[in-house]
């Protein structure tokens, strides 16, 4: 049963038809002789009501009741409940639930408004004021629930409770929660309470707060204080670390400046900014820098050192500006600042830095680009920066001028003629990182230009083999050239720069050839119940030809003499751009050389076991084995070019063999250089073994299981560092107990324990040998890494490795993670290494909660 009515009309009787629209400002009589003047306390909206059972008009004390699956709706809110009162002379609703035969709460009143939905004991609702009084409610704000035994709720949608508890946990009974006997809820933006302690598992803990502040924006983030965590150790003291303050400067750009404080004087400061605009661009910008203190002031152990570290990234969505991208990933820091400010296992294991800033852009319809960079590339062991500002360059695609845009039947030789065009501009920095800022690296920089025209064609009298004539153009422009002088009081050659703008231009005319074939060779097996139906062999085997002619005219002087003795008998010849980005444009003599090339490849084609398809499965059985080298027809000397051998497989789609190896044709002398003289007649030796190693990669886990494993082979499944991120789950993890899960529980349907522990083992082995003289060295490595799914809730990683070479156990880390529902729990290990220590750590898992947390840790400043 549904009645619509407006209670307007509290002063008199309800009017036929029982509904009554909103009032306007026209007197009532003028229009509807049959109403009364209507109450100022009148509510002005639309309202219906139902029930599945009784509808009871009380018309002496203006009420109605409804019982049994009792529903009111407004224009704004929506009131379910067992039953309800409604009184018109004050627009108070009464809602209520009951008990059933076993006692339990049923038909609770259940509150609507927009998105916002709430169960509570009791409720009172005035539907003039839009104000309520609520018994025993629970609400949930973002990421937390408040529970309230009374709540007030206000007309501007705030609400005023008391005796009540705000919590992430969402057990019926919370494992902790923040008491708080009075607090002021702004949905969706805040909660503002007085004094408050925690509890948890109903245990009081004496941690008071004064009062307490909980964000709740869903909507949007907003700029606040970021708190900090306390710490104590032993080398840098007590500490207050990430305190600073957070700025949402809008809904796509934030910014937050935090900073570590030492009571020995250490201070780190970091800020951090994050963008995303859609369908437009993202990144992120971060720069740290720190001072350092170690030991004690005025005392021999006292050290002062300051480092930073700056990092970029931009992303551009490729369809917010087609024919064009900008991106950039910068990561580059002072040498000392892993080692001294980073908590991750893999800064201070890698030792290079890598960064690009990049700008391409492309004409549709055209053959034109153009691209423009900043390159940074740093070594964090050896101090050393290479910079690249700016490295710039235009191109044009390759184009086939002879060649008809519409052409019918086969295309003439003459019109594979192609022509291409590249130029590039480069300015070029080496130092140290120290002087990376400062005038004398300024002062080491090179620069240069150089463009270059080939014009070839590609001619194929046979199959397999092509003939490329070639004419190239080619020159170069540089601030700088050298020149060489033999000074007589030291009897040496003496190097001076000159500088100004200096331009060299060539043209290389050059031809190649080269032959390619292919070569097929196949085995079958007779046998019918033989799994192996056919082995195939293929050989690639290659030979290649180029050869530079020395035409006089064909380029500018580049190249001049210098006497190298006193007695004037000998003199060397040098280019004037020795030394530059780009070299010299053309060679001082002809050129010409022959290389050779043999790669294998074998295969087999196999059934698999208990095959019911009737089709055989492709299985590579060596995927490259491979032999090259090259002889040089115009050298003085030792024409023949190393022989390099190389060899890769993968055995049971999981173990991944390679292996290299080096020979030299020539022989060495008893001081260990190389001699032209080969090595049979030298050393009685085909060749001379240079260089050889072989590695191997396998999961074992996929290996013994035949499972696909979740994670990469070489990647560890767990944290990072001893500082890693504590707020992610273990795989597998639910909001039930272990035991809660039947369908893949710690037990099964009879009880018995399940042994069920998901894991991972990846191993990396790798050996190698090198003799270039008389010394030989060798180097043996392994490593391995992995996780363990102890049980659905508790997870351990770990990294290790051992070298064979200095018989020492590499860096290993050990973590485990336990998922408590609503907290989680984490164990790092670090016993050896850089970064020996441990923390333990024990922390709510809602980001609100991100400073109620336990921990304690023992890291590398503290080494023990």
């Amino acid at each position: 049963m549904a009645i619509s009515f407006s209670l307007a009309a509290q002063e008199s009787k309800i009017p036929d038809g029982n509904e009554i629209v909103k009032q306007d400002s026209v007197k009532a009589d003028s229009l509807m002789p049959g109403f009364r003047k209507i109450s100022s306390s009148a509510i002005d909206q639309k309202v219906t009501y139902s029930a599945a059972g009784q509808v009871k008009r009380d018309i002496a004390n203006k009420r109605v009741i409804l019982i049994d699956k009792a529903i009111v709706r407004s224009e704004e809110i929506e009131i379910t409940a067992d039953s309800m009162i409604f009184n018109m002379s004050n627009n108070l609703l009464f809602a209520a639930g009951r008990r059933d035969t076993s006692g339990k709460m049923i038909g609770t009143p259940v509150f609507k408004e927009g998105s916002n939905e709430f169960k509570a004991d009791e409720l009172t609702y005035n539907f003039k004021t839009k104000k309520a009084l609520i018994k025993n409610i629970v609400t949930k704000q973002d990421e937390g629930l408040i529970h309230s035994s009374y709540t007030k709720l206000l007309e501007d949608g705030t609400s005023n409770i008391s005796k009540s508890s705000y919590s992430t946990c969402d057990a019926d009974t919370p494992h902790f929660y923040i008491n708080m006997p009075k607090a002021r809820v702004y949905p969706g933006e805040k909660i503002i309470s007085g004094p408050g302690n925690l509890v948890v598992e109903g245990i009081p803990l004496p941690l008071v707060i004064p009062f307490g502040y909980f964000p709740i924006n869903t909507n949007r983030s907003s700029s606040g204080i970021l708190f900090p965590s306390f710490g104590q150790e032993r080398e840098r003291g007590y500490s207050f670390k990430d305190m600073g303050y957070y700025f949402a400067i809008s809904s796509y750009m934030d910014l937050s400046i935090k900073g570590d404080v030492y009571s020995n004087g250490t201070w780190l400061a970091n800020a951090v900014t994050n963008y995303n605009k859609l369908y437009k661009y993202n990144g992120n910008f971060n720069f740290s820098y720190a001072n350092n203190i170690t030991g004690h002031k005025g005392l021999e152990d006292y050290g002062q050192s300051t480092n930073y570290r700056l990092g970029w990234a931009f992303n551009q969505d490729p369809k917010s500006s087609p024919g064009s991208r900008f991106s950039a990933s910068v990561n580059m820091s002072s040498s000392g600042y892993d080692q001294q400010n980073s908590y991750n296992v893999n800064d201070h294991v890698t030792t290079t830095r890598q960064s690009s800033i990049s700008y391409s852009k492309s004409w549709a319809g055209t053959p034109f680009n153009l691209s423009a960079s900043a390159n940074h590339s740093q070594n964090v062991k050896n101090k050393t920066v290479d910079v690249n500002l700016p490295k710039v360059s235009f191109n044009m695609g390759r184009i086939y001028p002879l060649k008809m845009k519409r052409s019918t039947g086969k295309t003439k030789w003459y019109q594979e003629l192609q022509f291409q065009y590249s130029s590039s501009l480069d300015n070029r920095i080496s130092t140290y990182d120290s002087l990376l800022f400062t005038g004398e690296s300024l002062e080491s920089m090179q620069n240069g230009f150089k463009h270059d025209a080939p014009l070839s064609i590609q001619l194929r009298p046979f199959k397999n083999f092509n003939i490329s004539p070639s004419l190239t153009y080619s020159g170069v422009l540089y601030s700088q050239k050298i020149q060489k002088t033999f000074d007589y009081e030291t009897s040496q050659v003496v190097k001076d720069t000159i500088s100004g703008m200096f331009y060299g231009q060539a043209v290389n005319p050059s031809i190649s050839a080269g032959y390619n074939p292919q070569i097929f060779g196949m085995y079958s097996f007779l046998n019918p119940n033989s799994r192996v139906q056919a082995i195939r062999h293929v050989i690639k085997p290659s030979v290649g030809f180029s050869y530079v002619p020395e035409i006089p005219g064909l380029s500018s002087d580049m190249y001049d003499t210098v006497r190298t003795d006193a007695s004037g008998n000998r003199y060397e010849e040098y280019s004037v751009f020795e030394g530059n980005i780009y070299g010299t444009p053309s060679l001082s003599n002809k050129s010409g050389s022959f290389s050779f090339s043999l790669v294998n490849l074998v295969e087999a084609k196999v059934f698999a076991k208990n095959d019911t398809t009737g089709i055989a499965k492709k299985v590579k059985i060596i995927d490259n084995f491979g032999i090259t080298s090259s002889y040089n027809v115009f050298a003085d000397s030792m024409r023949w070019a190393p022989v390099s051998m190389q060899a890769r497989t993968t055995l049971l789609e999981n173990i991944n063999i390679s292996a290299r190896a080096n020979f030299d044709l020539y022989g060495i002398n008893s001081e260990g250089r190389s001699i032209g003289t080969f090595a049979l007649a030298a050393n009685n030796k085909l060749m001379r073994l240079t260089s050889v190693g072989t590695s191997l990669d396998l999961s074992l886990d996929k290996l013994l299981t035949g499972k696909k494993s979740t994670s990469s082979p070489g990647q560890p499944t767990g944290s990072q560092g001893i500082g890693f991120d504590n707020s992610r789950s273990p795989i597998g993890v639910d909001d039930h107990d272990d035991h809660d899960d039947p369908g893949g529980g710690m037990t099964d349907r009879y009880g018995y324990q399940n042994f069920d522990m998901p894991w991972t083992l990846n191993l990396s082995y790798s050996i190698n040998y090198s003799k270039p003289s008389l010394k030989s060295t060798i180097s043996q490595t392994l490593s391995f890494n992995g996780s363990v799914t102890i049980t659905k809730k508790m997870l351990m990683d770990y990294t290790s490795g051992y070298d064979f070479t200095s018989k020492a156990i590499t860096m290993t880390q050990i973590g485990i993670r336990r998922d408590l529902h609503c907290w989680i729990m984490s164990f790092n290990w670090v016993p050896n290494g850089s970064m020996k220590g441990w923390n333990f750590t024990i922390r709510a898992k809602a980001s609100v909660l991100g400073d109620l947390k336990y921990d304690r840790r023992k890291d590398f400043h503290d080494q023990y």
